[in-house]
């Protein structure tokens, strides 16, 4: 049996030296993650607001006739979408008729008081808009993206969506950095088994904007996008949060580890002694 003068000797250093190196490198982490957020947060202070913005009055009163006028219109888009299969239909929308739906009409009640359409071009969609974001994390205090709004219509996985393509803030910049990390907005996705909307999301195959209309149809020669790609959720905040988080863990990590080699250490001294 080998005895304690001839094991082989260890230096005491080596563990010491690698958990100061993964201390640093968690440091450094935490640190550059840290100054990040807060320059990020710094940057959208200057074009955000501590207000929401007022966006035009959307006004139905004593506009009955063309509330009617446009509901009965997408009530004949809807049976006709479900009772003839097979032929083409479509409905055209104007600027109004947007604003309009979204003053009455339930499924888009969540955006209510966030746009107002201006006008419809070919291909994209401007709106007055504010949205809330949430300021400094721990700070309890909201901030406000008021900004004519570019939206750019999509049909996918039978959903209608509107992708962010640029946000003008006046006299302000918007970073293209900031407007690429917005995720589109959807309506539709928890609307597939509803009795009124779901029949004609499923069987639309476009959704078009053209100079003074947004154009819903049908058309058996239409082939919408499968899916929309969802690279604009993946913000920078988050990432920076994920980094703060795995920082604070291994520096947890490496305090339980010292922890445990002082309380190993102290129990072979007090074995030693014995």
């Amino acid at each position: 049996m080998a005895s304690p003068e001839n094991a082989p000797a260890r230096s005491p250093f080596a563990g010491c030296l690698i958990m100061m190196i993964l201390a640093a490198v968690a440091v450094f982490l935490i640190s550059v993650s840290a100054y990040s957020l807060l320059r990020q947060n710094k940057e959208i202070d200057q074009f955000t607001s501590s207000a929401p913005a007022k966006l035009p009055e959307i006004t139905i009163e004593g506009r009955e006739a063309t509330l009617n006028d446009l509901h009965a219109r997408l009530q004949r888009f809807r049976d006709a979408i479900v009772s003839q299969a097979n032929q083409e239909v479509s409905i055209e929308l104007s600027a109004d008729d947007i604003n309009h739906m979204l003053a009455t009409m339930a499924p888009l009640r969540e955006y209510r008081g966030n746009f107002f359409i201006k006008e419809i071009r070919d291909g994209f969609i401007l709106a007055d808009h504010t949205r809330p974001m949430n300021g400094m994390p721990g700070s309890g205090k909201m901030r406000y993206l008021n900004a004519e709004i570019t939206l750019k219509p999509v049909l996918a996985e039978k959903t209608l969506v509107f992708q962010v393509a640029d946000l003008k803030v006046p006299e302000k910049t918007v970073p293209r950095e900031f407007i690429a990390q917005i995720p589109p907005y959807r309506l539709g996705v928890d609307l597939p088994q509803d009795s009124v909307m779901g029949p004609v999301l499923q069987q639309l195959t476009a959704m078009e904007a053209k100079p003074g209309k947004l154009e819903l149809r049908r058309r058996s020669g239409d082939a919408p996008p499968s899916s929309v790609s969802n690279q604009q959720v993946e913000s920078a905040f988050l990432r920076i949060v994920r980094v703060l988080i795995c920082g604070f863990l291994l520096i947890v990590g490496l305090g339980l580890f010292f922890a445990l080699r002082a309380k190993g250490k102290k129990e072979r001294s007090g074995n030693s002694q014995a």
